[in-house]
């Protein structure tokens, strides 16, 4: 039996090639999971047709050597990579791999979509080694087949992108990917470099973009031709690209969306997309560019397929997010597939300072939830600003204060203490405690962690600044306390996107009152402070430079006393902890603590059963 096996396998590999493309091949081959697809059942190219163009200039016979995609959400993006790597272990047979922007990407391509992929083919099956646990040819990050193997690897291992020469490459979600690698440079050019000795090398590079200048997968679209999807107009009959600004619908109706033809102006109902879509074709805005071995296409998620992600889904998720500066970057980004300006230049401090209120230093206002602080550690004194949030995530600040005193000793952590326990009186009668205080770990982290460990975690959080951290507060992770070189306990430290604050500051503090001088959502409230409170809250602005061969953008002092920055994002950080980005304006007016001064409490400091701990550590 074995031996007829044997000889199965020699007069397969005689057979010549089969001559298809990846699109005939999906159709053909391929059939979807109820594992990993919500429409399980054969593959069809004709629910997203203009997914067909793209598959087949990754097709063995194609010249193409490099295939650029610029990608919005529910497209189906990642399914053509999928059809790929089966087209290549079945039709074009060589060491293939597939990049996502980690390790922990990489389980879950491998378990949610590789293995569905090959259990769902027949063809496949026969090809793979079957998924043992001792059996190194399946594993999660390698699956080797006749003729070639599969690697599966993450970008943020240098380890794993210098691995066998590859003859195809996939490289997804790429301005996910660390712009330097262990000091070894970007993790593209480390991954390309393995296909130099593959003179008929596919490289296959997909992502949703994100910020202006520093977007990788922006960079190299704008290297190509720069492909647009055309659909015809129902109506006339003009081709042209499907952009969001000719949605069009009724005030505070998205169910009424319609796109209006740029040529005859008529507006078209989704039911028409798919035949609009079926006979849409790809037009190169450079046809300058065109070349037989690189292209590069552009899809937003208005092409998404009837009863995908629908016009009117479009439509509502740009109201939720149109008047929120880090919710529309999402929209922009992941709906439009267009990368993020963003607008990092300092704001004229002077401007600030003209337009500062009459309320109260030390008072807060009727329409403030709760209140924050964020605390910046320096050698010799803390710096910290307590802010008052609103729901509409309009903020004033409350008082900024100066504690004098070496942050190596006691006296000036008990000064922040009694801070802590304050309670600040609101219009209507009420008093505020500070919610949460958030403590920069930068310097001297020991004695944060120990000043921390006194209070809840509900209370006091420590944070550590990530400038490359896409979001303004990630998950916290425990870290360990340490007392002369020995454990006494653990803490949560939340890491805190400090760029992207800065640049949500910064454009909320461009926002103006209207006609009738009511303030917008987001607007930044200031009372008298003296002009050095304004000039280091505009302190940084962010400057474009280029970084082994690649743009970045960094945050660049003006003024040199920046603190009053810092702790305003800090302030920021626990407000998003607190829930400020996620919860009804219900939840938040009933968080802040709110006493009525008749049945004051009496002044404490609040600490927990830690105190003892802080005392003997500096005993």
């Amino acid at each position: 039996m074995e031996q007829r096996t044997d000889i199965i396998g020699f007069y397969q590999g005689l057979r010549p090639i089969e001559r298809i493309t990846v699109s005939q091949w999906a159709d053909k081959y391929r059939f979807l999971s109820p594992v990993s697809s919500a429409e399980p059942g054969r593959y069809r190219t004709s629910r997203t047709p203009y997914l067909r163009a793209i598959m087949d200039s990754l097709s063995v016979h194609d010249t193409h050597k490099k295939i650029v995609f610029v990608k919005a959400a529910q497209i189906g993006g990642t399914e053509a990579g999928t059809n790929f790597l089966g087209y290549c272990m079945h039709i074009a047979p060589s060491p293939t791999m597939f990049v996502q922007p980690t390790d922990e990407m990489v389980k879950r391509l491998s378990k949610g979509r590789i293995d569905p992929l090959i259990e769902m083919c027949p063809e496949l099956q026969q090809r793979v080694a079957p998924s043992k646990s001792r059996d190194s040819n399946n594993t999660i990050t390698q699956k080797s087949f006749s003729g070639g193997v599969l690697i599966l690897a993450g970008a943020n291992s240098a380890a794993g992108l210098r691995s066998v020469p590859i003859r195809n490459l996939v490289l997804d979600e790429v301005d996910a990917y660390p712009q330097d690698l262990d000091g070894e440079g970007s993790p593209i050019d480390l991954a390309m470099a393995r296909t130099r000795t593959f003179p008929n090398h596919k490289v296959f590079m997909l992502s949703t973009p994100t910020i202006d200048g520093s977007s990788a997968i922006d960079r190299e679209f704008k290297e190509t031709d720069q492909n647009y999807y055309h659909v015809p107009c129902p109506v006339c009959g003009t081709m042209q690209p499907l952009v969001f600004a000719n949605l069009k619908w009724e005030e505070g109706d998205p169910d009424s969306v319609k796109y209006q033809c740029a040529h005859c102006g008529e507006l078209i109902a989704e039911r028409h997309k798919i035949d609009m879509l079926a006979n849409g074709q790809w037009v190169p805005s450079k046809p300058e560019r065109v070349s037989p071995d690189v292209i590069g296409f552009h899809l937003n998620s208005l092409y998404s397929p009837y009863g995908w992600h629908s016009w009117r889904q479009i439509v509502r998720d740009f109201l939720v997010a149109k008047d929120n500066q880090s919710k529309l970057k999402v929209f922009v980004n992941t709906t439009l597939g267009e990368t993020w300006a963003e607008r990092g230049e300092a704001p004229p401090y002077k401007n600030l300072y003209n337009r500062r209120e009459r309320y109260r230093i030390g008072q807060v206002p009727v329409d403030v939830c709760f209140l924050t602080a964020g605390v910046d550690v320096q050698r010799d004194r803390l710096e910290l600003e307590i802010v008052g949030w609103c729901a509409d995530k309009r903020s004033y600040s409350i008082d900024y204060r100066v504690l004098e005193g070496e942050t190596a000793a006691t006296k000036v952590w008990e000064r922040l203490a009694d801070v802590l326990s304050e309670r600040w009186p609101r219009k209507d009668g009420t008093e505020l405690p500070i919610r949460l205080m958030a403590i920069d770990t930068g310097y001297n982290t020991t004695h944060v962690y120990t000043f921390c460990r006194r209070y809840s975690a509900d209370r006091v959080v420590p944070i550590k600044g990530q400038d490359h951290l896409g979001m303004a507060v990630a998950p916290p992770k425990s870290v360990d306390v340490t007392k002369s070189g020995k454990k006494v306990g653990k803490l949560r430290l939340w890491n805190v996107g400090v760029s992207f604050l800065k640049g949500e500051l910064y454009a909320a503090l461009r926002l103006e009152r209207d006609e009738n001088n009511v303030p917008p959502p987001n607007y930044c409230h200031f009372p008298q402070y003296d002009e050095h409170y304004f000039r280091g809250l505009t302190a940084e602005e962010q400057v474009k430079r280029i970084v082994r061969g690649y743009p970045k953008f960094q945050w660049v002092k003006r003024y040199e006393r920046n603190e009053p920055l810092d702790c305003r994002i800090y302030a920021r950080a626990a407000a998003v902890i607190v829930g400020l980005d996620r919860l009804s304006p219900e939840r938040l007016a009933a968080i802040g603590g709110a006493v009525t001064s008749s049945k004051r409490e009496a002044r404490n400091s609040a600490i927990s059963k830690y105190d003892r701990d802080y005392n003997d550590f500096w005993d």
